[in-house]
């Protein structure tokens, strides 16, 4: 009876154990399974945002001046034409504070970002310098006089870049716009006849730049950005004197850089 009732109880605690151990080994499970369930969602930088920038811009106006090559046809014609044509050339910089606003739209894949932003901004500055001193037979008192300001620049451009949890490097570059103001003259004898041109042309380039993004909260982010835009060359035309024809055509080369600071609004969460 003894060994009966010892087997018994043996059987018993084997059984409650085994009841134990099954029950724990699910419960760990089930905790385990919830911290897999309810761990934080990765940040993601997906979705539509508008934002505001401000900085400064340096642009770079080269300068060729080329007078007409009828004028070879008068005395001292070729002379006129060789000692102005070999002394206008150089450059100009245009340079000033910026401000704009800007919109776009991200999607993030894994650690892969690509987008579209486009942004427009109003810029200051102007810059021009003046030649005179001609070498003979031009009149050392003659004056040659250019001048650059820039006032508008829209760009649109895809972005792609790297995504490091809330932080963002990415690269950049598509269409610029940007509206260019010239004024170019020239002071003959002796600068007493002065003829002058004024101009004002938007023009259609290309841009390209990088930038780092970083957001804070959920939904902003800020950002330091920079770029490089190319206009070509385009030609003005000085008016010639009633008596000859002494038109100078200037071809102004241009291109601007742009170092600004951003902050945006991102309409979808950032978790």
């Amino acid at each position: 009876m003894t060994c009966v009732h010892a087997r018994v109880t043996t059987l018993a605690f084997n059984i409650a154990f085994s009841v134990l151990s099954i029950t724990a080994a699910s419960a760990d499970g089930e905790y385990r399974r919830g911290l897999k369930d309810y761990r934080p969602a990765l940040f993601s930088w997906t979705g539509f945002y508008v934002g505001a920038n401000v900085g400064g811009h340096w642009a770079l106006d080269r300068t060729t001046a080329a007078m007409d090559p009828l004028l070879a046809s008068f005395p001292n014609g070729a002379g006129f034409i060789a000692s102005v044509d070999s002394s206008t050339p150089g450059s100009v910089t245009p340079q000033g504070i910026m401000g704009g606003l800007t919109a776009g739209y991200n999607s993030q894949s894994g650690n892969f970002l690509w987008g579209l932003e486009g942004d427009v901004n109003w810029l200051g500055g102007s810059a021009s310098r003046s030649v005179t001193g001609f070498p003979p037979p031009v009149n050392p008192l003659d004056v040659f006089t250019t001048k650059t300001e820039a006032s508008f620049l829209a760009t649109l451009r895809p972005r792609a870049g790297l995504v490091f949890g809330q932080t963002l490097f990415y690269a950049t570059g598509g269409l610029a716009v940007e509206t260019i103001k010239t004024r170019d003259s020239f002071g003959c004898a002796g600068n007493t006849d002065i003829k002058a041109t004024s101009d004002t042309t938007t023009r259609a380039g290309w841009t390209v730049g990088g930038g780092l993004e970083h957001a804070f909260g959920n939904q902003w982010s800020a950002k330091i950005e920079y770029l490089y835009a190319d206009f070509g060359t385009f030609t003005t035309t000085t008016p010639s004197q009633s008596f000859q024809p002494d038109d100078i055509k200037v071809s102004h080369r241009y291109s601007d850089n742009i170092v600004r600071a951003g902050l945006n609004y991102r309409f979808s969460y950032g978790y």
